[in-house]
């Protein structure tokens, strides 16, 4: 009797141990397909992905010819965001099941806090799901998948991870279209430039340098046009490399008082094949904190400036990245290459 009693708990063991193998690991919904089936694999057909939070915050992101995308049809993305959302879409695997005593909790939260996304290949929408917060322990984050063609979401939400990472997937997910955005101002191969010139409010430390062809090389003043008799072709080189990789931090709010203000340097550069990019820099008041750090009573902000982007985006720019760049005439001089001073 009691070997029949055993067996009997074994057979249940192994029912229901092959029930939640086949209504939760693989997926169980009332609707017929599968709720836990997150990740897209094959991320190289996605055409758009559409990203929206409660606070009516959204953006549409579109892919272009030769991987190109854009944000809201407007600006170029930035390679690093869309790498990251892309290899997230793609390793979204389940980490556990939210269990039903957690449900209305969980499910209260994504309907307050989630951030909505669709996805799509060509014109089909292809997956509808909804991310969360992270879970306790920052190691998940609760996820809720929905039909693409009808948009009713499946019953049972799931607690997300990628292999590997630790931590919460939420933040891969923002709709602010400023954060998307491509944040590139040069991006040049030395010969690939046209023309160079930085144009100061001291017109004798201005200089323009002109490629004529490889190790050829003109140094003026965009100015008054006087051509340098001779210079340091190395140190012309040297500079031309600063072009390859130039970023701005952020976009702030316009300032019509600073950009009508007579800039600190204006910076000119022409590409091989016609492009005109112009850079506009203006000082930034230094704040109180800045002076309490370096303890020097500074009048400019010794780490960061505004500049004006082609007359349209107004933003800001470290002088880390740009102080290399800021040079008067004279640094290509064979005699000395002094640095342009910061303001104080």
């Amino acid at each position: 009797m009691k070997k029949n009693r055993f067996t009997i708990v074994i057979v249940l063991v192994l029912v229901l141990l092959s029930l939640y193998l086949l209504f939760f690991k693989s997926g169980f919904s009332t609707i017929g397909k599968k709720d836990n089936d997150f990740a897209v694999k094959d991320t190289g057909s996605i055409t758009k992905i559409f990203i929206a939070d409660k606070n009516n915050g959204n953006v549409t992101l579109t892919r272009q010819a030769k991987g190109v995308w854009l944000v809201n049809d407007r600006y170029v993305v930035r390679n690093d965001c869309m790498n990251t959302l892309l290899y997230t879409i793609n390793m979204l695997t389940v980490k556990n099941v939210v269990p039903p005593a957690a449900w209305n909790t969980v499910i209260k939260t994504l309907a307050v806090r989630a951030v909505k996304v669709e996805i799509y290949k060509g014109d089909e929408r292809v997956k509808v799901y909804y991310v969360g917060g992270e879970t306790a322990d920052e190691l998940g984050t609760y996820m809720l998948l929905a039909n693409p063609e009808t948009e009713e979401n499946y019953k049972q939400p799931y607690v997300i991870y990628i292999p590997g990472f630790d931590g919460f997937l939420t933040t891969r997910y923002f709709t602010k279209e400023d954060d998307w955005r491509d944040r590139t101002i040069f991006q040049y191969f030395p010969y690939d430039i046209r023309s160079v010139s930085i144009t100061y409010p001291v017109a004798d430390s201005s200089f323009r340098i002109t490629i004529d062809g490889k190790n050829r090389f003109e140094l003026d003043n965009p100015v008054t046009h006087q051509k340098a008799p001779a210079f340091d072709t190395m140190a012309v080189k040297q500079y031309l490399t600063y072009y390859q990789s130039v970023s701005w931090e952020a976009t702030v709010p316009r300032n019509d008082s600073i950009i009508n203000s007579p800039p600190l340097a204006i910076i000119k550069v022409e590409d091989t094949k016609g492009k005109v990019t112009t850079l506009k820099l203006f000082h930034r008041k230094a704040t109180e904190q800045q002076k309490e750090k370096y303890s020097v009573d500074y009048k400019y902000d010794p780490d960061r400036m505004f500049a004006l982007v082609n007359d349209k985006d107004f933003v800001l720019i470290q002088y880390f990245v740009f102080g290399k760049m800021l040079q008067p005439v004279s640094y290509f001089y064979t005699t000395k290459r002094p640095l342009l001073k910061k303001s104080e």
